[in-house]
């Protein structure tokens, strides 16, 4: 009589332990149909993109726009940089304050800023809207899924997680990137805040074309 009330209990602690386990940790784990990249490449990833965005929104904010809408300021951001210079070679800098730029470099510099904002959000947000990779994460062989769906995020949470992306690294550093770092300390599935938010994940594809696909 005692085997068979041990079995049912077991069958029943079996259940309520699987009731306990979320499935898209069964799914989003090294071992499991699609693996979710490590920190690491998705870091190096970012970085990637962090320098082509901001060598080609440099050239073009600098080269075409500021010129046009701004004439002068990039003589003037010269004249700036040589103040610096000779403040920094000189010997009286606790008498003498920082140089600060005039009113007109000023508002250039921060009409330049927000459109360096501007590029970030869009070149993520379309990038992961319309292709779910960015430059950076196609060399890196990473991929962006919905967790809803498990397929390219739809073009709404795109735009959303770009929007949020810049957020995080650029609108509200470092609280924002410590605080969305931080979440993958509390999910198995590396998934940092704006990932969570947006409801999707990085998928390392160097690891799922290991992975049978027919378990996908």
């Amino acid at each position: 009589m005692s085997d068979p009330l041990q079995k049912d209990k077991a069958a029943d602690s079996d259940v309520l332990t699987s009731d306990r386990v979320n499935p898209l940790d069964l799914i989003f784990n090294d071992e499991g149909s699609l693996p979710p990249a490590r920190i690491g490449i998705r870091a190096l990833a970012f970085l990637l993109d962090f320098i082509l965005v901001s060598a080609v929104a440099t050239i073009i904010i600098w080269k075409i726009i500021l010129p046009q809408t701004h004439p002068g300021t990039f003589h003037e951001f010269i004249l700036w940089g040589e103040q610096l210079t000779n403040w920094f070679n000189s010997n009286e800098r606790s008498e003498i304050g920082l140089p600060k730029p005039n009113h007109n470099l000023s508002i250039a510099l921060n009409f330049a800023n927000d459109l360096q904002l501007l590029t970030f959000w869009l070149y993520f947000a379309l990038s992961e809207a319309l292709f779910a990779v960015t430059i950076g994460k196609k060399a890196c062989r990473l991929r962006t899924i919905s967790t809803i769906t498990l397929g390219p995020p739809p073009f709404v949470t795109g735009v959303i997680r770009g929007g949020l992306i810049t957020a995080v690294f650029f609108f509200i550093p470092p609280v924002g990137l410590v605080a969305s770092v931080s979440t993958l300390l509390f999910n198995k599935r590396r998934q940092m805040g704006h990932d969570l938010l947006s409801r999707t994940i990085v998928i390392d594809e160097k690891i799922l074309s290991s992975v049978d696909i027919k378990s996908v």
